[in-house]
């Protein structure tokens, strides 16, 4: 019998929109917990649990050193001196040293009032970290006494959504009048110009003195959710409009423009990031990036209408986005359906340098924060502190625990009463928290461009790199969407088999691959051995 051979180069991407019978063969129809970074098919790294509760040698928990409260948001700022994580609760926000140990830096007025519904967002401007909870006077971080206080000059009779920074001055978003309980969701209102090194000292926009000023954005009905800086303008994003803000002086101070025209939005606050000078969305129905001029969906005929299918109706708002440089990966993570409590319990990420999209699984993440994250107190990490094996350790050789210029992504956990609350740092190991995982990746529906005759399928030739073993499945269908009959699976051992032997056939084929060992592997492509066993 004389066999054929078709090789499947570089596999990348899963696309979960479109007919499998209809898509490149190199494109995956299914999968989880996988990355498609260097034009491969990688194992996807889990978080394991960092600032938590640290231990003495006698066995007995340091004083303030465990996680207080249920997170929902985490930071990084550094003094120049020290690297430090500032994180905030319901009603208090606290701070995490190098040390290990959580001090509360609430502002000495009282707790705040916030909930996990109203959330919280923060923002970096002239040294200064700021946080906001739409419920509270903004507060910022004020280095002398180490705590937070309400900003400088601001109504204390006004809240607001968002606060961003822009050039040299703050802008903030959706304003909200305590004495009138009048709502402003369209309203942009921004500081004076700040000092060097400081926050504002005005927001009166009714002294000409100074340059504090508001507009209110007309056309749609839509609120504003957000706003991020893009090389010298500022947008603004509504929930069904995109506008521009740019500084002209006078007394005008800015000038503002509707940038689309077709409806596009925002989901939600922090679901806007910056990458190769464009900023990536999440929109309302819709995953677009722009530079300012044109845009363009990213997600269409991949994964929009699984992504949108799956959000939990309920608590769109906890949505959010986050940019991992490092891996040339944007991270949209979200509460799915199955859960109810808002929290978000699926990622799914976008790889811009392969313009593919991944899927996996994590537990209960109210917030994704980047930043240099302390791997181990006090000291990089060593053989004697590494808790994996040689063959399931997820780190690289020579990656040590301290390199201030190295960007870590930090999972907050939120918790409850029932359930605790941690903080994680990324691309560290192969479990979530303990709780492992099975990645696996397969293609349904490949017909070798011949969709009338039966493939008998003899055997599949791996291109593994790494170590471990996996199953190998090969499934086969009678017409399309008939649905598929998958084989037992076939065990390959990397670094020792070369190919997985099969006795199957059938119109359609489909190939499955998944992790039987917890290990690192990578899939650069793989060869389908086959013969025809006639048409009918």
């Amino acid at each position: 019998m004389a066999y054929k051979k078709i090789e499947i180069k570089r596999p990348r991407g899963i696309n979960l929109d479109l007919s499998p019978y209809a898509m490149p063969n190199e494109i995956w129809s299914d999968g989880a917990n996988v990355t498609f970074r260097q034009a491969r098919t990688n194992v996807a790294l889990g978080y394991s649990e960092v600032y938590g509760t640290q231990y003495d040698s006698g066995d007995n928990p340091i004083a303030n050193t465990t996680v207080v409260g249920h997170p929902m948001i985490a930071v990084p700022w550094t003094d120049f001196n020290s690297n430090y994580w500032f994180y905030s609760n319901d009603t208090d926000i606290y701070r995490i040293g190098a040390d290990g140990i959580h001090t509360s830096v609430t502002r000495t007025s009282g707790d705040y009032n916030g909930t996990y519904d109203t959330g919280w967002t923060s923002t970096l401007f002239n040294g200064a970290l700021i946080f906001n909870n739409n419920v509270d006077v903004p507060q910022f971080y004020n280095e002398t006494t180490s705590k937070f206080e309400g900003l400088t000059a601001w109504d204390s009779s006004e809240t607001c959504s968002v606060i961003r920074p822009f050039k040299n001055y703050l802008v903030a978003l959706d304003i909200y009048d305590n004495n009138t309980s009048n709502a402003y969701p369209t309203m942009v209102k921004w500081s004076d110009t700040a000092p060097l090194g400081g926050v504002p000292a005005s927001w009166d926009t009714g002294d000409p003195a100074v340059q504090a000023g508001y507009n209110i954005l007309p056309d749609t009905q839509g609120r504003i959710l957000d706003g991020k800086s893009l090389n010298d303008t500022f947008f603004i994003y509504k929930n069904d409009a995109v506008w521009a803000m740019q500084f002209i002086g006078g007394s005008l101070v800015f000038s503002f423009r509707k940038v689309f025209t077709d409806g596009s939005g925002i989901l939600a606050r922090d679901c806007v990031t910056e990458f190769s000078g464009k900023h990536f969305v999440v929109g309302v129905d819709d995953v677009y990036v722009h530079d300012g001029t044109s845009k363009k969906s990213i997600i269409t005929n991949q994964m929009r209408k699984a992504l949108y299918s799956q959000i939990n109706p309920d608590h769109t708002d906890k949505v959010k986005c986050v940019h991992d440089s490092k891996s040339r990966e944007i991270l949209i993570h979200y509460p799915s359906v199955n859960s109810t409590t808002g929290e978000s319990d699926k990622v799914i990420s976008y790889n811009y340098e392969s313009e593919s999209w991944s899927q996996r699984d994590i537990n209960r993440i109210a917030f994704i924060g980047i930043g240099h994250v302390e791997r181990t107190t006090g000291e990089p990490e060593g053989w004697d502190s590494d808790p994996y094996t040689w063959d399931s350790d997820g780190s690289f050789w020579g990656d040590e625990s301290y390199n201030p210029s190295r960007n870590d992504l930090l999972y907050v956990k939120h918790g409850d009463a029932n359930n605790t609350s941690g903080f994680f740092i990324g691309e560290s190991g192969l479990s979530i928290n303990g709780v492992t995982y099975k990645p696996f990746v397969e293609r349904i529906g490949l017909d070798f461009e011949d969709d009338k005759g039966y493939k008998y399928i003899n055997a599949i030739y791996p291109h593994f790199e790494g170590e471990g073993t996996v199953n190998i499945y090969v499934g086969t269908e009678e017409r399309q969407g008939g649905g598929i009959s998958w084989s037992q699976p076939q065990e390959f051992v990397i670094g020792e088999d070369y190919k997985a032997t099969f006795r199957e056939s059938g119109r359609y084929i489909g190939i499955k691959m998944e992790s039987k060992t917890d290990n690192i592997w990578a899939l650069t492509g793989y060869s389908v051995e086959y013969s025809y066993e006639g048409r009918q």
